[in-house]
């Protein structure tokens, strides 16, 4: 589905007056109840908006906010404008009058609708008024009014994200239409008459014409308004073509891989209806369907596979579907119209469109007279108009244009071709080289471009219509991609065939490319949540993966240049997560935590049921934040999309650990510490956390006198000990034993009657467990009695004898910072001459 540069720069616009809007009701009203200034029905709306995201409901205003659409925001401040600065109130009036009409346009850029004309210069006309009204109160729609001033091209690189409900139209596969760019004008007795008679009795309908009249164009602009029609006549449109063959004023150029015959063409529709491979005789499976639901069937181009078994099948049609055919030719049972030339009025009207559109200025320069003459010379054909404006605004003179038409599309793209940027051209070579759709990033690898050169070189190529546009995915992620038209190709490899050399150097290109990729995909396999880690879904992620990889790389040492790498990939590839996870990566390494929860809620928007993206957002509000409540509902969803992960379900322990949660905690450690698919570093570090939240749960019942509930928690540890790899129990994890096992020993004495003979019998089966390992035998547990912070030393107290311990005779030195009096710690006691001495001590308390 292709999508042209007028429908990005309305969807730029509109994105930026809602942004700003939303800023002024957080800021100007965001003291005020949320429930008080949203309505229900509103709030409802945006929560269920929330819901399709995977997010919970809430009231919270930030929250809200960014559901809401642009006729919602404007409500919300026009309701409170009492409230608002004056020159805010006055760009608020200045939308009033145009209210209607923006909601419309922003509806058509959502949902995928043919543009209108003017839509794009009404909005830009519209959000010049508000912001010369409003002031400071528009600072993002004056950011998009002066980038379209200075560098248009920049919108090829957003991606289509407005707040918008379910489609709830009918199913259909309609294409955007070519008329996108300018909007569908003119023609509208024609389309009236179109309209009605697919109202009508008459089972087929057609719309006849020369090539190039715009049959095609009006077909689609009836489907489309049958597809908002309130009374649904259909419950589903079905669009085929047949189209096999460009038309020159002296030759037909054929297209590879079109439909050539009528039984293909009706295989494709039975394809669309059903979604799988049409059965061998396709005719009845299609009577079938349009038998049982009400079925619009377009048939486009339908002269080149024109036959008896075509005819036969439009007589069988049932009552209640309906067929509309574009051909050249009429098929005498059906109720056609006739097609011809636009009047001169509505000639003049796209010459004018398009010059503005596609910025031609010398076009756009011509006093209405001189359009007026212009038009009427090209006879009102459509193609011919779009051809001239194409080959004016590639340099040529409009007289020379305007007498030499007898080639028209292969004039048009030698000419466009010859005045195409050296950058442009050798674009279009590494796509003549490397057949299929190319996103950005793959485009901007293969030349070795920029991303903001990618983009210019793109936008120049799809006005010159070279390359077609087409954009896949879902929720308010869009994909891009660019290739040539088949017409393109074969006119390119006849009139500009790739030298040899550089066709080798572009085939090199893609070689590393793919090694790239391949090479970035294992790593990903291998270690899936490393922060260092980049998950590519497929090649059109490859180059852009390697940039986020450079910027992981000078993360420590260059923030600033790996800030600047993580731009040009969220420049390449807009919907891909890791750009913005990455971002978050490294502005966490700087300490930017507003900045890293921008780009981590960023990443989640384009991929909100990605575990990874999960994990490191998750990981990011534990361990940098420290919102354990919010990071364990990003890592249980996390956990949810990748039940095997053992180092996701390790997050999920820690953060319930971190919550005081230790009954969780231990239940999540000890699924991990005895899985034997995990790794053995897993399981490690699952039994150890285990041991030190059943460490802190005793030590909790303990000092409140609860010694039943503390002798149980002693058994889940004995229970662990004995179910593990005896391999895990050894340094912090035997130490936590030795005073889990002390712990028990006075237990059994504090505690009475079955808890008390329970306490000793843990007491018993914990020695045996470290009886494998002689070390354990003279290690014992105590607790630290004094610190002499500034002499580096201290004494731990264990069953009342007091040792003497310095910071050399800590296990690990970095927990002198973390000792503090009553500290828990496992140590070595020895004799010296002056007396109990402490060696190898570790802490183990919380």
């Amino acid at each position: 589905m292709s999508f042209s540069a007028t429908r990005l720069t309305c969807f730029a616009l509109l994105a930026a007056m809602e942004q700003d809007m939303r800023m002024n009701i957080q800021e100007a009203l965001g003291h005020n109840d949320t429930g008080d200034l949203i309505p229900s029905d509103r709030l409802d709306t945006a929560n269920d908006r929330r819901a399709r995201d995977g997010l919970g409901p809430t009231i919270e205003l930030p929250g809200i906010l960014a559901y809401l659409d642009f006729a919602q925001s404007y409500e919300i401040l026009i309701a409170n404008r009492t409230d608002l600065a004056e020159n805010l109130r006055s760009s608020l009036e200045v939308i009033k009058p145009s209210l209607s009409r923006t909601v419309a346009i922003r509806n058509r850029v959502a949902h995928t609708r043919p543009m209108e004309i003017d839509d794009s210069s009404f909005l830009i006309d519209l959000a010049n008024s508000i912001s010369i009204a409003g002031g400071k109160h528009w600072d993002e729609l004056d950011s998009i009014l002066s980038r379209l001033r200075s560098d248009p091209s920049f919108v090829l690189g957003l991606t289509v994200s407005l707040p918008s409900d379910p489609d709830r139209v009918p199913q259909h596969n309609l294409p955007v239409p070519d008329f996108d760019e300018t909007g569908f004008f003119g023609r509208q007795a024609e389309l009236r008459r179109i309209t009605k008679a697919i109202r009508g009795a008459y089972p087929v309908v057609s719309i006849l014409g020369d090539g190039g009249i715009g049959k095609t164009s009006i077909a689609l602009k009836a489907a489309y308004e049958l597809l908002e029609d309130p009374k649904r006549p259909f419950d589903a449109i079905v669009w085929v073509t047949a189209k096999a063959t460009i038309l020159t004023p002296n030759e037909i150029r054929r297209i590879n891989g079109a439909i050539e015959t009528s039984l293909g063409l009706i295989s494709s529709a039975a394809s669309e209806l059903s979604g799988i491979d049409a059965p061998s005789d396709p005719v009845d499976e299609v009577l079938t369907y349009m038998e049982n639901f009400r079925i619009l069937l377009l048939l486009d181009n339908l002269e080149t596979v024109l036959d008896k078994r075509l005819r036969d099948f439009l007589l069988e049609l049932p009552v209640g579907s309906k067929v509309i055919v574009t051909s050249r030719i009429g098929l005498g049972i059906e109720n056609p119209v006739q097609l011809g030339p636009l009047p001169d009025d509505e000639s003049a009207r796209l010459l004018r469109a398009l010059a503005r559109v596609r910025n031609v200025q010398h076009l756009t320069s011509l006093t209405q007279e001189t359009v007026d003459t212009l038009a009427r010379q090209m006879a009102g054909h459509p193609a011919f108009i779009r051809w001239f404006v194409a080959g004016v605004q590639a340099g040529r003179r409009p007289e020379d244009l305007l007498g030499n038409n007898e080639l028209l599309l292969d004039f048009c793209m030698s000419n466009v071709y010859d005045y195409l940027s050296v950058d442009a051209q050798a674009a279009l070579r590494s796509m003549q080289v490397l057949a299929g759709a190319k996103n950005q990033a793959e485009l901007a690898f293969l030349n070795d471009y920029t991303a903001s050169k990618t983009q210019a070189v793109l936008l120049e190529l799809l006005t010159t219509n070279f390359t077609a546009m087409s954009s896949q995915g879902s929720g308010y992620s869009l994909d891009t991609a660019y290739e040539l038209s088949e017409f393109s190709r074969q006119y390119l490899d006849k009139h500009h065939p790739v030298e040899s050399e550089e066709r080798s150097w572009l085939l090199q290109r893609a070689e590393e490319l793919r090694d790239l990729g391949m090479e970035m995909a294992a790593a990903n396999t291998a270690s899936p949540y490393s922060a260092s880690s980049v998950h590519v879904r497929g090649p059109g992620d490859f180059h852009a993966a390697g940039i986020l990889r450079t910027a992981i790389a000078v993360a420590l040492t260059d923030v600033g240049g790996a800030l600047e790498h993580c731009v040009e990939a969220q420049l390449l590839a807009p919907g891909y997560y890791e750009a913005w996870r990455v971002e978050g990566f490294v502005r966490s390494i700087d300490r930017d935590q507003s900045g890293a929860q921008a780009a981590f809620d960023r990443a989640l928007e384009l991929a909100p049921e990605s575990p990874a993206a999960l994990f490191h957002a998750g990981t990011f509000l534990l361990d940098k934040v420290g919102d354990a409540g919010a990071a364990l509902t990003l890592l249980q969803r996390a956990a949810r999309n990748d039940p095997e992960s053992s180092e996701v379900a390790g997050q999920v322990a820690w953060a319930h650990f971190c919550l005081g949660d230790m009954s969780s905690t231990v239940d999540v450690c000890t699924q991990i510490a005895t899985k034997q698919a995990a790794s053995s570093s897993h399981r490690r570090v699952a039994f150890d956390l285990a041991l030190h939240a059943i460490q802190s749960a005793v030590g909790h019942f303990r000092s409140n006198e609860q010694f039943d509930d503390a002798v149980e928690h002693v058994e889940l540890g004995v229970e662990l000990a004995e179910a593990v790899d005896p391999r895990l129990i050894e340094g912090v994890a035997s130490d936590r034993l030795i005073a889990l096992r002390d712990v028990s020993n006075s237990l059994a004495h504090q505690s009475i009657d079955y808890a008390a003979r329970q306490a000793a019998q843990f007491t018993t089966r914990i020695s045996d467990i470290l009886a494998f390992n002689l070390t354990n035998s003279v290690r014992r547990s105590g607790s630290v009695h004094a610190l002499v912070p500034d002499k580096g030393f201290g004494f731990v107290t264990s069953t009342k004898t007091k040792y003497f311990f310095h910071i050399s005779d800590l296990h690990d030195r970095s927990d002198w910072e973390s000792l503090t009096e009553g500290a828990e710690c496992v140590f070595e006691p020895t004799e010296t001459a002056k007396g109990p001495r402490a060696r190898r001590l570790r802490l183990v308390s919380v």
